[in-house]
């Protein structure tokens, strides 16, 4: 039978929290697919050899229509549910991989997709240049210089936060959302307006003074631990804040200089609620709670079909979402994943949100190789993941769409791939 996974119920189901996420990039993955099971492949028709060359090949001018054409077959998704997958939050603010451009500062209560909490942690390096003569002067301010970039709840309130120290070395790199690192004593307190778009936080004189050599010398990032940014404890003040990793900086004056340390390694623990169950025909995947979407396709009856292109599609529904005096967002950029028999997910590609349509397009030469695959009954995938792109915090969520069945000529708007056969 040829499909993609085996059929699962819409309950969420349990598995492990955190795996590893192999990276196999689009070309080693077209290629990848010009081997047989046994150890030497079995070349793919010359058609499906021309899809991994050139992603603008047959078919891309019809897939569209979605039916329109005699050459397109639309098949829904048989299989959609949530399923655990730990959400990774850390990594480095600049081009080191893998990058986190946004940390997450805050709680709010929220009765539709669960109360939310988060603190970050952060360190900053020194600069590629710094003036002349700066390490000769003394340092006589400091300061932190968040830019905020994101906000969810009531962006209406104000928010208390805590700058604590951090006195001993911890790493982002591979660190699941719930992770905690202990933190060292109170810095600075400040209240900030949610709709803040610079916060300053500034250090008191006896760190300045006990960091002051440190941070004009070589050995920074030996000898600073960086700080913990959260909120006091047991306050909820009703929103999440975010701030840019990479236009966020530590500020120090001499009588003579201003420089910026960038943010280097920066960490966001996230805490998540229970969910309230979603209306009919929609089910919702939250960033930050730890979860992914699965989906399993049925091609029963495309076997053996050669094919020229496929198009994942995804229909949301932002109205899920609305609530006067609270923002949610739907994520600007998600990922589907290929998930092997041996419990690896790979990535296959990225895509965007269309706003024009409230929906999210996935298309590209191996993802049609993929398919093909699954036509030919030889898919090392037995499902396809959906993630939020872990490489800019949130707690964006995406209502999906999953029913009901269209009436005969109306358009469905299910999880499906839309397939351009070849006649």
């Amino acid at each position: 039978m040829a499909r993609l996974g085996d059929r699962a119920d819409n309950s969420t189901a349990s598995s492990p929290r955190a795996r590893a996420l192999p990276y196999i990039s689009p070309t080693a993955l077209c290629r990848s697919y010009l081997l047989a099971a046994s150890g030497v492949l079995l070349l793919l028709p010359v058609l499906f050899l021309g899809a991994c060359q050139d992603p603008s090949g047959v078919g891309l001018d019809v897939i569209g229509e979605e039916g329109a054409d005699p050459r397109v077959s639309v098949v829904a998704a048989d299989s959609v549910m949530l399923d655990d997958e730990a959400d990774i939050t850390g990594g480095f603010a600049n081009s080191v991989t893998p990058t986190q451009s946004r940390i997450l500062v805050g709680a709010t209560m929220d009765a539709l997709l669960g109360d939310a909490s988060a603190f970050a942690y952060l360190d900053v390096f020194t600069p590629g240049e710094i003036p002349e003569g700066f390490r000769d002067r003394t340092i006589i301010s400091a300061t932190l210089r968040l830019v905020r970039d994101y906000v969810y709840g009531d962006s209406m309130v104000s928010v208390p936060l805590e700058l604590h120290r951090m006195d001993s070395e911890w790493s982002p790199i591979g660190a699941p959302a719930d992770t905690t690192f202990d933190a060292g004593a109170l810095l600075v307190e400040a209240t900030v307006a949610a709709t803040d778009t610079l916060v300053v936080l500034d250090l008191p004189a006896s760190w300045v003074t006990e960091y002051d050599a440190i941070l004009r010398s070589d050995t920074l990032a030996a000898s600073l631990d960086g700080f913990q940014l959260r909120l006091p404890d047991g306050v909820v003040p009703g929103a999440v804040m975010g701030f840019n990793t990479m236009q966020s900086s530590l500020r120090v004056m001499t009588a003579q200089d201003t420089v910026d340390y960038p943010l280097f390694e920066v960490f966001t623990h996230i805490e998540r609620g229970t969910a309230a169950r979603p209306p009919a025909n929609r089910i919702v995947l939250r960033d930050g709670a730890g979860e992914t979407l699965a989906l399993t396709f049925p091609f029963n009856d495309l076997e053996r079909q050669p094919l020229a292109n496929a198009i994942v599609r995804l229909s949301v529904d932002p109205s899920v979402l609305d609530e006067p005096g609270f923002a949610r967002a739907l994520p600007e950029t998600i990922v589907l994943f290929g998930r092997t028999e041996a419990g690896e997910r790979v990535a296959i590609l990225n895509t965007d949100l269309d706003e024009t349509t409230n929906s999210y397009s996935f298309s590209s030469a191996t993802l049609t190789a993929v398919i093909q695959e699954a036509l030919l009954e030889r898919s090392i995938f037995e499902r396809f993941e959906i993630s939020v792109l872990s490489s800019s915090a949130s707690l964006d969520a995406i209502p999906l769409i999953i029913g009901p069945e269209p009436a005969e000529n109306e358009a469905d708007t299910r999880p499906r791939v839309a397939l351009t056969l070849v006649p």
